[in-house]
């Protein structure tokens, strides 16, 4: 009996198409495995971003490219602080060793206890 193979590349494609269901069905873990089978960290940490679920996203950010770390939380900070989550975007500017961007974040909004509880931690 003769067994064929997909080639490696036809075989991503179809997990990532899968995967791609599986998000748009809301079965986010489900998506995040065949993404990651497929070798397509990039796509499940993405997903993660634009569904909002940004611990799921800097979980995979830490454990696939964590050279982008540093820049994921600050990108990240921004992001929230442009939507007025200030409460999320100090916790990402902290996480990415910029707490005078969060610091600097409440004085431009009068928010000065703020301010001062963060520059004291």
């Amino acid at each position: 009996m003769i067994t064929r193979y997909l080639p490696e590349s036809e075989y991503t494609i179809i997990q990532v198409t899968e995967a791609r269901k599986f998000e748009g069905e809301g079965l986010f873990k489900e998506a995040e495995r065949m993404y990651l089978s497929a070798h397509e960290p990039d796509l499940a940490i993405n997903m993660y971003k634009k569904a909002k679920m940004y611990d799921h996203m800097i979980r995979l950010v830490m454990k696939f490219r964590v050279d982008l770390l540093k820049d994921t939380h600050h990108h990240l900070a921004q992001q929230l602080e442009m939507e007025n989550n200030l409460k999320q975007a100090e916790h990402h500017y902290v996480e990415g060793g910029a707490w005078s961007y969060a610091v600097d974040m409440y004085r431009a909004r009068d928010l000065w206890e703020e301010a001062l509880r963060v520059a004291k931690a």
